[in-house]
């Protein structure tokens, strides 16, 4: 097996739904995920509303 295999395996899990969250907007909520370490992917299942959206970034050692 190489790198590719490798990959190809560790994309594979983002189909798993025990390795997903779905999160459900309510007034007021807030997420929060580290982009170095997950998948995201923005399902437009809010139509009728607004979503405002801010992005940090971090100065700092590479985390790998």
């Amino acid at each position: 097996p190489g790198a590719g295999d490798l990959l190809r395996y560790l994309i594979s899990q983002a189909c798993i739904p025990e390795y997903q969250v779905r999160w459900r907007w309510e007034p007021n909520s807030v997420a929060i995920w580290d982009n170095s370490a997950t998948q995201h992917y923005a399902v437009m299942d809010y139509p009728a509303c607004h979503r405002k959206m801010d992005r940090a970034g971090f100065i700092g050692n590479k985390p790998y």
